[in-house]
């Protein structure tokens, strides 16, 4: 539950550093871990005509050399695979995905042009009840929320409360987003003054992670 409070307080910055960056270190890493699986197994094959004593135990280290090696590929064949699905997703258009988590539910609805997202609605809900918290607890928690946002050039926030529910409704466009305004009010959730485009493809693989439903 603190985690999800926790996590809800940067869940908009969280987006923003999906970056291919990290993609394609995944793969370089992949790449690397099995030419060092291969090349331990080829020493461990000598060792053990050296030392027949030790044969039992370079066997061992060549099984887990094995399963590191297949780790790899079947991470770059994950990777294939998510480009693969990366690559049928539209272009242009709008789309919703949401999220619900023991009395806090995420809607994200995204609006992008060639990849790039360019407007977005969020709307988290609060229920106290099913959530374990008390009224006051969540009402800091929105008001925190709303201070970093609100004033903020290309991002709407507002906060409102229905049967119970809190609500924190964002409206962000992002070709008009004040990122340094942003900074100033929260370094440590916006250290980026400049960051690059969002781009649809690349923010789904990371909603489908996060256990977010596309509606």
């Amino acid at each position: 539950m603190n985690k999800y409070l926790k996590t809800s307080l940067v869940l908009l910055s969280s987006i923003f550093v999906l970056a291919a960056c990290g993609q394609n270190n995944s793969a370089g890493n992949a790449t690397e871990t099995t030419q060092n699986a291969q090349e331990t197994t080829q020493a461990n094959n000598k060792q053990s005509k050296l030392n027949p004593a030790n044969n039992q135990q370079s066997q061992e280290k060549a099984a887990d050399n094995q399963q590191t090696k297949e780790k790899a590929t079947n991470n770059q064949q994950n990777k294939k695979k998510s480009n693969t699905q990366n690559s049928s997703l539209p272009k242009d258009g709008e789309a919703v995905y949401k999220l619900e988590d023991n009395g806090n539910t995420t809607t994200l609805k995204y609006y992008f042009k060639d990849d790039i997202v360019y407007l977005q609605d969020a709307i988290y809900a609060f229920n106290p009840k099913e959530m374990g918290k008390s009224e006051e607890e969540i009402q800091k928690l929105l008001k925190k929320r709303h201070s970093i946002y609100n004033g903020v050039k290309g991002i709407e926030s507002t906060i409102a409360r229905k049967d119970g529910i809190y609500y924190h409704t964002l409206k962000i466009d992002y070709n008009n987003i004040d990122w340094k305004e942003l900074h100033n009010r929260a370094p440590e959730t916006f250290p980026d003054t400049n960051p690059s485009a969002l781009k649809y493809s690349e923010a789904v693989p990371k909603l489908l992670e996060d256990g977010y439903v596309k509606q």
